[in-house]
């Protein structure tokens, strides 16, 4: 697509494209956006916006080898703006994200099986990988087959995605059975639907689970769609959903060493009805300090929620086998277990956290492979 026309008016020029479609480009914001202001190596703008004025006006322009070239009273050298680049950032226009993919809210009777992809595939094929990462983005949650048979391969694969995220559980944590458990995690007993770590400011975007030994009675994982959830929840008691979207409840974790302290709704949306953020974990629920008039309507919409939370028609039952590892989206998927029996066998899990960044960044990275996008 090219320029065909370019006309100054006010405090912009209007281009007019081979379509016949046309763009206002204002001035200030070509003179903040010039793409000779970038720092050569870093691409970092290096430009000061504070060194013009917001009423800045050119005082030459033309239109060569299909670029745009402004000349500024502040500046020596022309600007150049090819017309691919004013085509690709048009004010208005959001530019394309590989990392935009749209939710599919699932439950029982909509999915047969949790997706499930093979380790040494994604590391040996981006294709694969970047299916892998858009596919937990999309579905909130997927399965690694294959892990090689030694306690660190679920860090290795993290390695083809990017930092781990530390906690006061530390970078790894050993999903076992302890005789002095800081975490309910850390016992035998069964877990209820639950997200990790809501009273943690950032609370941590993925997790992953990897099965290193798995030969117990019981233990069974389960999961749930926790926005298939709100989804239904909003439709039929819009009133109480509207509650946990409003009220910012306090959550904690503290042992010896730790006190960690947040307050935030169950339920994050955005303005256009998606929904963002799911928190929702019972045994780190603080003390209730809401005013005595709203804690019954409070209580009334907690409740309820947690009744569909444990509804079955959304609980996906999985039982981990050694080598698999579980990706989800925490703060979209609810995670639990059955009760297991330690004296029977081993269950040794070992888990990590990977933020929302570090998923994103690697399928735009991936998504530059021609490969990939020929």
């Amino acid at each position: 697509m090219q320029i065909t026309e370019i006309e100054r008016r006010g405090r912009a020029f209007v281009a007019t494209w081979t379509d016949q479609s046309v763009t206002e480009f204002p001035f200030i914001w070509l003179r903040d956006n010039d793409p000779t202001e970038l720092h050569p190596h870093t691409r970092e703008r290096i430009f000061d916006l504070t060194s013009v004025s917001l009423d800045i006006q050119p005082t030459a322009y033309d239109l060569v080898d299909d670029a745009l070239v402004v000349h500024w009273e502040d500046k020596q050298s022309p600007s150049v703006y090819a017309s691919l680049w004013l085509r690709s950032h048009r004010p208005g226009v959001v530019r394309p994200d590989p990392c935009r993919v749209p939710k599919v809210h699932w439950s029982v009777a909509t999915i047969a099986d949790i997706p499930h992809f093979d380790a040494l595939q994604c590391s040996r094929s981006p294709r694969v990988l970047q299916s892998a990462l858009v596919t937990i983005k999309r579905m909130g949650l997927i399965i690694i087959d294959g892990l090689e048979d030694e306690a660190g391969a679920g860090e290795h694969f993290a390695e083809l995605i990017g930092f781990k995220r530390e906690t006061n559980f530390g970078v790894m944590f050993e999903v076992i059975s302890k005789p002095d458990p800081n975490n309910l995690a850390y016992t035998s007993i069964a877990l209820p639907l639950h997200t990790d770590l809501p009273n943690q400011n950032l609370v941590p975007g993925y997790q992953f689970l990897h099965s290193f030994r798995n030969n117990a009675s019981g233990g069974e994982s389960v999961f749930a769609d926790g926005f298939s959830i709100c989804a239904d929840f909003e439709k039929d008691r819009p009133d109480e959903f509207d509650l946990l979207k409003r009220v910012a409840v306090p959550w904690r974790f503290h042992d010896d060493s730790f006190d960690i302290r947040y307050r935030r709704p169950i339920i994050n949306q955005h303005a256009n009805g998606e929904f963002d953020c799911l928190v929702f974990n019972a045994h780190l629920a603080d003390v209730t300090d809401l005013e005595t008039g709203l804690i019954y309507d409070f209580y009334a919409a907690y409740q309820r929620f947690m009744m569909y939370i444990r509804d079955p028609k959304y609980r996906f039952h999985h039982a981990l086998k050694p080598g698999q590892m579980v990706m989800f989206d925490n703060q979209r998927v609810l995670h639990g277990r059955a009760e297991f029996d330690p004296s029977s066998g081993e269950r040794h899990y070992r888990g990590f956290y990977i933020d929302y960044n570090e998923v994103d960044s690697m399928i735009r990275v991936l998504s530059r492979d021609p490969q990939i996008n020929p």
